[in-house]
């Protein structure tokens, strides 16, 4: 807790506190008052992740969470958080802050996403596919149909750098067989990225998901309940999905991983050393 304690970022203290009763499941939070930071310090031995989800469900100018599930078997973590709980980035600075307190400040923690962007023939294929967004630059052929109408010869025509096109369907409505069309007339040069609101199944009763084509983007899924067991379950099954699978054994593949032990790290997988600092 003495480390704990010391790590501030942005004005808010910052935890990392294990949920009860489920490995590897933490919760990351921004204590916002001194009032909150004193409910967490006044248990130090014995922090219980329930009691502070409880203290945040009823006052939430306390603070706020979110939620790390890291793999044990693999180098990977899903992350969850809503709107103004910490982020992906600052659970890096945090860990970062706490290297310093360490006295290991001279390691540093890098955070790669696993990303995904689909091919045309595979997005066009989509059963479901609602609000879809295009953008062209100069070499596409697209890019001059819009220009030539909407534009002329405009004295700063030249200064117009990209072009881009929306197919908004009306609500909740599937407009896949236009967008099929649009995608697949699209040539791929100067195509610079397709971002479509879509679903993989047309049975699925979740909200329609953002997939890139071209550009990748990170591989995301939304979680509609603010139960912890639920969010866990969710996190889980995500970081487990065929999905991510490939994408990790792809990334293990062109990056190298080193097996030796970093014993200025493993020095604090045994508690008592946490307590003689």
């Amino acid at each position: 807790m003495q480390i704990a304690s010391n790590v501030v970022m942005t004005g808010d203290k910052i935890f990392l506190v294990p949920v009860d009763g489920i490995k590897n499941f933490y919760l990351f939070v921004s204590a916002k008052t001194n009032d909150a930071v004193q409910k967490i310090k006044k248990t130090a031995d014995n922090i219980h992740a329930s009691n502070i989800l409880k203290e945040l469900e009823e006052d939430t100018n306390i603070g706020f969470a979110s939620y790390i599930f890291f793999d044990p078997d693999r180098n990977i973590f899903s992350f969850a958080s809503r709107l103004g709980a910490p982020t992906a980035a600052g659970f890096k600075n945090f860990l970062h802050n706490v290297f310093s307190l360490l006295k290991v400040g001279g390691l540093e923690l890098r955070i790669d996403p696993i990303q995904e962007s689909l091919e045309k023939s595979e997005a066009s294929n989509l059963p479901v596919i609602g609000r879809t967004s295009i953008t062209v630059n100069k070499d596409n052929e697209l890019f001059k149909l819009i220009a030539d109408y909407l534009i002329g010869n405009s004295v700063d025509r030249d200064l117009i750098e990209g072009i881009q096109v929306t197919l908004k369907p009306e609500l909740k409505q599937n407009i896949r067989d236009s967008a099929k069309n649009a995608i697949n007339k699209l040539k791929l040069e100067g195509l610079e990225s397709i971002r479509m609101q879509a679903k993989r199944i047309a049975a699925d009763e979740k909200k329609l998901k953002e997939y890139r084509v071209i550009e990748k983007g990170n591989i995301t899924h939304e979680v509609k309940s603010f139960d912890t067991a639920i969010i866990f379950q969710e996190m889980n099954d995500s970081i487990h999905s065929p999905t991510v699978d490939r994408k990790y054994a792809e990334y293990e593949k062109e990056t190298e991983f080193c097996d030796k032990e970093l014993i200025a790290l493993s020095h604090f997988y045994n508690v008592e050393n946490w307590r003689n600092l």
